[in-house]
């Protein structure tokens, strides 16, 4: 049984009223320690991932992600085991060369311990900030021209980066990126005319194809996971180019339908994959050491949830709780574990949020589930 952590870090704690906590860069540090204490624990009793989602300008104190990719280098610097990765990097709002070359680099740096996760992005507030040169917006999955925009811009940036991972030079053009750009680019570098190789430069000089530095080091590249909701056009994609889905969809008889999907679309470009590896399951991790422990953690979430979660811009049910006590949570994981063959879970875990001893009490729960479901 592989466990993920999927953290969201928290600079304002249960019933605190403060105008933009995210501005204060003590609170940054004690979140920054709050969060290394845990997950050094996590690496030290059993579980196997470390991940976040990607936001920027939370000043709120809320899910404050910014640059999943440092906060990967510095966990996998302050652990000896734990897998780090994303879940996910919100792909319309990079570039993604530059993207590219960062996972490459950091999935050197951890030497293979890197996995990545991809999003289309759902919070406009910073997406339509930082992808506005492309005219790039949130969608919900509608249908809508904004939506297959994002769709078109997620995609393509996803066979960009796809193919400088894994060929020595590209030439892309596409409808958003032209990679080198059209507009020719005179290049009389000595190295590149004694070493590059043919086709690289043209006889006048002309660059015809890029690219990066470095490779990852994982062959072909790291494994790729991809939050997923209810999209089966995002299910159809993933299964296509070999992405492992994360679902915190409660409802069992979806995770049918999803399997069901994913394995017959698989199947049209050649792969053959278990029913086991399509999903890792989520759940939000509000576990107690008591029942009545439990039930405040979940009365507490169910607060957040209703205030941060299932409000505009996101309007998102809660989907499936790791609730109760150890036992109960055994029996929860040990029912999804036989129905489905799944064997990768993921627990959505706050830090900061909640006081620090219960935050640990709550992953020293989870470990024991962890020990008892094999």
């Amino acid at each position: 049984m592989k466990t993920h952590i999927l953290v969201q870090p928290y600079m304002r704690s249960v019933g605190e009223e403060v105008k933009n906590p995210g501005s204060d860069p003590q609170r940054y540090q004690d979140l920054l320690d709050n969060l290394t204490t845990q997950m050094k624990y996590a690496d030290d009793n059993g579980y196997y991932g470390f991940c976040m989602t990607e936001h920027h300008l939370q000043v709120e104190g809320i899910e404050t992600t910014t640059n999943p990719i440092l906060w990967n280098m510095h966990v996998a610097n302050n652990t000896k085991h734990l897998k780090v990765g994303q879940v996910g990097m919100c792909l319309p709002a990079h570039n993604p060369v530059t993207l590219a070359e960062d996972l490459a680099m950091l999935d050197h740096m951890t030497k293979g311990r890197l996995f990545v996760g991809f999003v289309r992005g759902n919070t406009p507030r910073w997406l339509n900030t930082l992808a506005q040169h492309l005219n790039i917006s949130t969608s919900q999955s509608d249908k809508s021209e904004v939506d297959q925009r994002n769709r078109r811009l997620f995609e393509e940036n996803f066979r960009i980066i796809k193919k400088l991972w894994t060929e020595d030079t590209i030439n892309f053009q596409g409808e958003f990126w032209n990679i080198p750009p059209k507009d020719p680019i005179e290049w009389h570098f000595p190295p590149t005319k004694m070493w590059s190789r043919e086709g690289d430069t043209d006889e006048n000089h002309v660059i015809q194809r890029v690219g990066i530095v470095p490779k990852p080091y994982q062959d072909p590249h790291p494994p790729i996971y991809a939050p997923f909701s209810w999209s089966m056009d995002t299910c159809r994609f993933w299964a296509r180019e070999s992405g492992k889905m994360v679902s915190f969809v409660g409802k069992n008889d979806f995770i049918d339908v999803t399997i069901d999907e994913y394995v017959k679309e698989a199947e049209t470009v050649g792969r053959k994959v278990a029913r086991s590896d399509v999903l890792a399951l989520g759940g939000h991790l509000v576990m107690g050491r008591t029942e009545a422990e439990a039930k405040k953690h979940k009365q507490t979430f169910e607060h957040l949830f209703n205030t941060a979660y299932n409000v505009p811009p996101y309007k998102v049910p809660m989907g499936r709780l790791w609730e109760g006590t150890i036992n109960q949570v055994i029996d929860q994981i040990g029912t999804l574990k036989e129905t489905y063959g799944v064997d990768e879970f993921v627990c959505w875990h706050h830090v900061g949020y909640f006081p620090q001893e219960e935050e640990l009490a709550m992953l020293e729960a989870f470990s024991e589930v962890i020990k008892a479901v094999k």
